[in-house]
C-alpha cells in the first residue's frame, strides 16, 4: 500500500484542492482504499471502497480519466450499490501513475448543483488541473521511495560503520564531528565529552601535513595520551570540500592484532645482541632490568658497539613496546635544523616554515622512546634546552607561545665520546651530564671481549654466505688468528664488513687470510710491529715494580710512540687492548698526557 505510507501528504494535497475548486476530493489507492477525502467522503478515508469503486476502477484500469455527468443514472454506474439513487451530482476521476504503474486514483465529486456547476465549467481545464495533481502525488511517493531507501542506505553504512575494527567519523567545516561509529565514541569518549573536538582536529590536520603515509597523531583523551594511525580524506560536492571523513586506529590494537593472527611470539630483543662474554652479557642484564623503568639511559661505547641496537632493544622489552621508537643523531645535523627537529615549529615562526608548522621528534615520539644518538656532539645552546626539557618535562615548539607541550617519551641518549672529559674540557654542560647519567651502560668493545669475535665472526660468515649463495665451512685457523688479535676499532660493524669483503672475495670452502681486506692485514702488523717497538724500548721484566707501576710504565711507553708518529689516543688505547673511555681514565690516574 504505497500511497498509505505518504496519507499524511496525499490529505494535504486533496485538502488544498478542494479549498481551490471548491468541490469534495477523493483519493484511493490501487486496492481502492480511500487513502484521503474531503467533505462527505472524509468520514471514510483509510476504509475500503468496497461496491462504490467500480468508476475509479475503470479508471484505474483503463489508466485515463473518466467523467460522469449524471452520476446514478449513466450506465456505467449500474454495478455500482447506489445506482439510482447517488447522492452525486458529478464526478471526474484520474489515475495516479508512478514509473508507468497505475498505483491510486483522484477523484473530484459533486454533491449539489453549485459544485456541479464548477466541476464542469471547464472540463479539460479541470482535467489538466486533476493530472497535474495526480503527477503530484506520484512526485510525493517517488520523494518518499528515496527516502526511504536514502534511510535504508544510511542504516546499512551505520550498521558496517559500527562493526569496522577502526573509528569513523565525519568532520563540518567548523571541525565539529556530526557522525561517528561505535568505535570512534569508544576511542574518543565522545559519549562522556566532546570539548576536545577540535583540538582533535587541529592535531589530525597538523599531522596530515606533516607526515608521509602510513601517519600518526597523539591525540590527548582527557588525562590520557593514546597514539593512532589515521587518515583524513575530503567529501567533494561540485569540486568544493563539504566535510571530511576521518578514520582512526589504535596503534596498541593494531600491533596487538597483528600478533594474534600471525601467532608470532615476540623474540627477546636482547638475544639478537649477539655474544657471551662477561662484559656483554653484564651490559644485556643492565638494560634488561631498567627496560620496565621510564628512568634515562645513557649508552657509552666506541663506535660499532650497538648503541642504537641496545636502545632499541631496551624499548622493545619496555611497556612502551608498542609506541614509536624515534632517534635522531646529534652529529649529523646542523645546530639551527636540529632544533626544529627536536622542538618542531608553529606556523610563520621563520621563513620557509612549513604552513601549519611540523611536530617534533619529542612530539611525535609519543608515549615511545627518543634515541638522542651522538649526544656528546650537541651544540652547546641545544644542550641548554635539551636540559629544560629533561628538568621539566615540557617544551614549546619553536614560534610557539600558548600552551606547554608536556613530555610523555623516553629519553636513551648515546656517545662514543667521554663526556666527563667533555665537560672538565667546557664542551659539555655538567647539569645536562648528570640528568643523563642516570642510568650508565658501558657497551663493551671487541678488544673487552675477545672470546666473542670467533662466534660472532661465524654467526656474520653465514648470515653472508647464505645472502650471496655461497658454501663456506668457515675460517681457516690462520684467519682464525687474525680476526683474534686485530684491534677492531671499528667494532662490530668494522668485523662485519671486513666478513661480508672476505664473503665476496674467497674462492675456497675456507675463509684464507688472503680474503680479507687488505687494510686488516696492514693494521694487524701495525700492530704487531707496536708491540714489538714496546717490548723493545721497556724492559717488561725489570725488578722491583708493582703491577700498577708496570701498568704505568706500559701507557707511558705507548703514548710516548704515539706521540711520536702523530697518532690518536685511539691507536694508543687499541694497542694497549683497553677502551678510550678506560685509557683517558687510566691516563687522569696517573697524571700522564
Amino acid at each position: 500500500m504505497p500511497l498509505r505510507e505518504i496519507q499524511e501528504s496525499v490529505q494535504q494535497i486533496a485538502s488544498a484542492v478542494a479549498s481551490v475548486l471548491r468541490v469534495e476530493v477523493e483519493i484511493a489507492d490501487s486496492q481502492f482504499l480511500r487513502i484521503a477525502g474531503t467533505g462527505k467522503t472524509e468520514a471514510g478515508v483509510l476504509r475500503t471502497m468496497a461496491g462504490e469503486d467500480h468508476i475509479y476502477r475503470e479508471s484505474l484500469l483503463a489508466g485515463h480519466p473518466v467523467v460522469i455527468m449524471h452520476p446514478g443514472q449513466d450506465e456505467r454506474c449500474r454495478p455500482c450499490m447506489h445506482y439510482g439513487n447517488c447522492v452525486e451530482t458529478g464526478e471526474i476521476c484520474c489515475p495516479i501513475q508512478l514509473d508507468n504503474e497505475n498505483i491510486g486514483v483522484i477523484g473530484l465529486l459533486a454533491f449539489d448543483e453549485e459544485q456541479r456547476e464548477r466541476l464542469f465549467a471547464d472540463v479539460d481545464a479541470i482535467l489538466t488541473y486533476l493530472q497535474k495533481m495526480a503527477e503530484l502525488i506520484a512526485i510525493k511517493l517517488k520523494e518518499h521511495y528515496l527516502y526511504v531507501e536514502q534511510l535504508h542506505t544510511v542504516e546499512k553504512l551505520r550498521v558496517v560503520m559500527d562493526e569496522m575494527d577502526k573509528a569513523v567519523f565525519l568532520v563540518d567545516q567548523d571541525n565539529r564531528i556530526i557522525q561517528a561509529n561505535q568505535r570512534a565514541r569508544q576511542y574518543l569518549r565522545l559519549d562522556h565529552d566532546d570539548s576536545q573536538t577540535a583540538e582533535w582536529i587541529d592535531a589530525i590536520r597538523r599531522a596530515d601535513a606533516a607526515q608521509s603515509a602510513p601517519k600518526q597523531v597523539v591525540l590527548s583523551i582527557g588525562q590520557e595520551d593514546k597514539t593512532f594511525l589515521f587518515a583524513i580524506k575530503p567529501i567533494l560536492l561540485a569540486g568544493t570540500v563539504k566535510e571530511w571523513v576521518i578514520t582512526l586506529d589504535d596503534v596498541q590494537e593494531v600491533v596487538q592484532i597483528a600478533r594474534q593472527v600471525s601467532g608470532y611470539s615476540e623474540p627477546d630483543p636482547f638475544r639478537m645482541i649477539g655474544g657471551n662474554s662477561p662484559a656483554i652479557v653484564q651490559a644485556k642484564e643492565v638494560a634488561r632490568r631498567v627496560a620496565a623503568s621510564d628512568s634515562t639511559v645513557l649508552l657509552q661505547g666506541e663506535s660499532g658497539t650497538g648503541k642504537e641496537l641496545f636502545a632499541k632493544a631496551i624499548h622493545q622489552t619496555s611497556p612502551r613496546r608498542d609506541e614509536p621508537f624515534l632517534s635522531i643523531n646529534c652529529a649529523a645535523i646542523p645546530e639551527h635544523l636540529m632544533e626544529s627537529e627536536l622542538f618542531g615549529y608553529e606556523e610563520g615562526s621563520f621563513t620557509g616554515a612549513r604552513k601549519g608548522g611540523k611536530p617534533g621528534l619529542f612530539e611525535v615520539a609519543g608515549k615511545g622512546t627518543l634515541f638522542l644518538d651522538e649526544i656528546g656532539d650537541m651544540p652547546m645552546p641545544l644542550q641548554s634546552k635539551l636540559l629544560r626539557v629533561l628538568q621539566e618535562k615540557e617544551w614549546y615548539r619553536i614560534g610557539g607561545n600558548g600552551k606547554p607541550i608536556r613530555l610523555a617519551a623516553r629519553i636513551i641518549a648515546a656517545t662514543h665520546l667521554d663526556l666527563q672529559e667533555r665537560v672538565d674540557a667546557g664542551l659539555f654542560r655538567l647539569d645536562l651530564y648528570y640528568r643523563l647519567h642516570v642510568i650508565p651502560i658501558h657497551l663493551p668493545s671487541l678488544r673487552e671481549r675477545r672470546e666473542d669475535i670467533l662466534p660472532l665472526a661465524n654467526d656474520i660468515l653465514l648470515a653472508h654466505a647464505n645472502r650471496v649463495g655461497k658454501r663456506l665451512h668457515g675460517f681457516s685457523q690462520e684467519t682464525q688468528n687474525v680476526l683474534f688479535h686485530h684491534g677492531w676499532r671499528g667494532n662490530v660493524r668494522e668485523l662485519e664488513n671486513v666478513i661480508e669483503y672476505a664473503v665476496n672475495m674467497e674462492t675456497t670452502s675456507w675463509v684464507q687470510p688472503s680474503s680479507l681486506p687488505i687494510r686488516t692485514g696492514m693494521l694487524r702488523e701495525s700492530s704487531s710491529h707496536s708491540v714489538k717497538e714496546n717490548q723493545g724500548s721497556f724492559d717488561w721484566q725489570k725488578q722491583g715494580l708493582t703491577l700498577k707501576e708496570l701498568e704505568r710504565a706500559a701507557i707511558d711507553t705507548t703514548m710516548q710512540q704515539i706521540r711520536d708518529r702523530n697518532g690518536r689516543k685511539e691507536e694508543a688505547a687499541a694497542l694497549l687492548g683497553i677502551s678510550r673511555a678506560t685509557l683517558f681514565r687510566k691516563l687522569r690516574e696517573y697524571g700522564l698526557t
